[in-house]
Parts: C-alpha cells; structure tokens; sequence
C-alpha cells in the first residue's frame, strides 16, 4: 500500500538517494503490478538503478508541469540538456560552459538563446537546479545559481546516467504531435474496453475528482457500474474509499493518509478556498444561483468577484497576514488560479464555472470565532467537513 503511494508521489525511486525504498518497490512488485499494468495501464520501469512509475494522465492538467518552472523556456531548456547528457557514459564529468554551448546548438533553430540576457540564464539555472533535484546530475564544484549573474560561472557536473530513463515511454510514434491534445489522444485509441478501464482508473488515480460529461459520459457509467471492483482495487492499494455522486466521482484516501499535493493543504489560500465553498454552497441552496443539470453553476466574474468580498469581509481577519495584505482583486486572481487548478472551478471566458466538488468540500471556523482582528487568531486552524483528496 505505501509501495504504491511511494509510486504516485515520486517521479521515480533511485537506488542511490533511496536504497531501502528501492528495494523494497523492487520486493513488492507483484502487490502492485495488476493495478500498473491492467488496471492504470502505465509502463513500471524497475533496473539497476531506478524504479520509475511512467504516471501519463488522460487529461493534461497545469499542476501535473514542474512546478518550479516559470517560461516554456525552461522546458526547451531541460530537453536539450537531456540531449546533452545523452551523449555521455555513466559518470562521465562535464563543465557547464560545455553544456551552455551544446545547448544553443540544440536550441539555434527553435529557440535561439542569448546569454548574455539575464531571463535567458535565470531559466538555464532553474533548469539545472531542477536536473539536481531529480539527480539527473551532480555538482562536484561550483555552484549554477552563480549563472544568474555571471555567465562566464563554470561548474563541474557528474552525468548519473539516469537521463535515459528519463522521457516516457508513450509506445506510439509521437513524431507528428505538435500539441498536449496530440499526445491526450493516444489514451482514446485502441481497445475501447482497455482504454475506458485505463482511463477511468487514471482519472481517480491522479486527479482530485471526476465529472461526467458528454464526451467522458461511457467512462463515468463504467464507474458506476464497476464501482464496488474500482473501490476494492484502490482500496486495497492506496487505501481510501470511492465515492460516487450524481455527476461526480471522488477517490478520498483514508484520514490520516497522504499522497502527493494534498486539498485541503496547509496553504492559507486552501482556508479561504474552503470558506468561500462553504458560502456558495449555502448561496446555491438559497436559489441566488441556478443548477444546471449537471449540477454545475455559473457564475460571472462580477459574480465570482463579489462572493470572495463578501467572504473576506465575513471572515477576512482570520486569513493569514500575507493574504489579508493583497488587493481583492490580487485575492481573485490567486484564488481563482487555485480553485481552478484542484478542479473546483473553470474559466470559461467571462464566466466562472463551479463544479460540484465546491458544495462537497468546505468548511468553516469554529462556533466561537469572531471576525476581529488578533494576533491569536492570525492563522487559527479551520473545521474541514472533508478529508484532502489524492
């Protein structure tokens, strides 16, 4: 059960950062081998040195990018330096000025590079911060956040060797995808059968819920009609209990159980999310907004706008000092973003459309809380009606 989680949460378990992990992944192959191969049809990679989970959603999501990465720059910048590593032999050592210059090389015809710009080299070192943290490579002598300021920084790095397996694996020729919809289509080709059961375990696998809509309405029937085999298989493996509602499905792991980014989090923006929840859900049941038959809502922005001043001003003193020093409208903007990101809500143009999960998950201050301003009550902790989601 933690062997499988360990997957999910980690882009991959190397046996030189985590030895006692890697073995134990490598022991327990066949506890989770059927849930990999048949049920979430994802490619386990397991050798001398790594175990990697190749986890490819059905849905392309903004959380699921490096979320240290800031410009499309950067993942240019991260393909070339693969590139580059490529070429080496297993510990081979190599200067950064050497990669600098492979890498306009690689770059020249997509996207010409010029040092001497700060933006330019400020990508480069997240990039290779990126290629550290993941152990892509080794910094023996110097340091890359000195490339920010200084192009001429060198560094010594050691190549891992573990850029190979790196990429993932899609099993289709992928030369002619030029957009994310290219690669997404792969998960609707082939056997209907295969591909809606791989689907549907992915979605509740790797997103925080599942909707039903024209085009995905055979997959949520499939988990409606499958419910209690689904609910066993990631119970048994991740521990957590399936949930299933008119338009919405959830896989809510267990309290006290956590996997990867987690809603509600520790973040204040997660507070005011739970709070401003709270306060549409009580709105919807008053009939200021109308249901679809989806159970979806929308909203303008003016609407949407007004709803996060109404709760600040309701509850405003208790949000955090960050929070509570923005601007309402830096407030929307932030907020949106990551409503929008666990999947509560979607930007449609001038509208705000609510899913259902927002009347499913809110919560609310304690019975004795009042909203007036205290250093006690700065980041008082919050009464969540609901368990975080995978």
């Amino acid at each position: 059960m933690n062997n499988v989680r360990a997957l999910l949460d980690q882009f991959w378990v190397t046996r030189l950062e985590n030895r006692d992990l890697y073995f134990a992944l490598k022991r327990a192959q066949p506890e989770y081998r059927r849930l990999v191969s048949e049920l979430l049809g994802w490619n386990l990679i397991v050798n001398e040195s790594v175990v990697k989970l190749e986890k490819v959603p059905p849905r392309a999501m903004p959380w699921m990018g490096i979320q240290t990465f800031q410009e499309p720059m950067d993942y240019c910048l991260l393909c070339a330096v693969l590139l580059f590593l490529a070429d080496l032999d297993n510990g081979a050592p190599f200067l950064l000025s050497s990669l600098t210059r492979a890498i306009e090389t690689f770059l020249a015809e997509i996207k010409p590079l010029d040092w001497t710009q700060f933006l330019h080299r400020k990508s480069l070192v997240r990039v290779l911060q990126y290629a550290q943290e993941t152990g892509l490579v080794v910094a023996y002598d110097g340091n890359s956040a000195g490339f920010s300021n200084n192009r001429d920084q060198e560094v010594l790095y050691e190549n891992t060797g573990l850029s190979r397996h790196f990429p993932v694996h899609f099993g289709q020729d992928i030369m002619d995808c030029r957009t994310i919809e290219d690669f997404e289509a792969f998960s609707w080709t082939g056997d209907d059968a295969e591909g809606r059961r791989h689907r549907v375990y992915q979605q509740l696998t790797l997103t925080p819920g599942f909707y039903c809509s024209d085009e995905t309405r055979g997959d949520y029937e499939y988990v409606k009609n499958q419910r209690r085999a689904i609910d066993t298989s990631l119970d048994q493996t991740l521990d957590g209990e399936l949930q299933i509602h008119k338009n919405g499905a959830f896989f809510l792991l267990s309290e006290g159980e956590q996997c990867g980014m987690i809603y509600p989090g520790t973040r204040a923006l997660s507070d005011v999310a739970l709070l401003l929840c709270a306060q549409l859900r009580n709105r919807i049941l008053q009939g200021f907004y109308s249901r679809r038959a989806d159970d979806t809502v929308v909203l303008t922005r003016r609407e949407f706008r007004y709803e996060i001043e109404q709760c600040r001003e309701k509850w405003g003193n208790g949000w955090g000092a960050q929070i509570r020093a923005m601007s309402l409208e830096r407030i929307v903007q932030e907020l949106t973003s990551y409503m929008s990101g666990w999947m509560l809500l979607e930007e449609q143009g001038d509208d705000i459309l609510l899913y259902p999960a927002v009347g499913k998950l809110v919560g609310s201050y304690p019975a004795s809380y009042r909203n007036e301003r205290g250093e006690e009550e700065e980041n008082g902790p919050m009464e969540d009606e609901q368990a975080g989601i995978p």
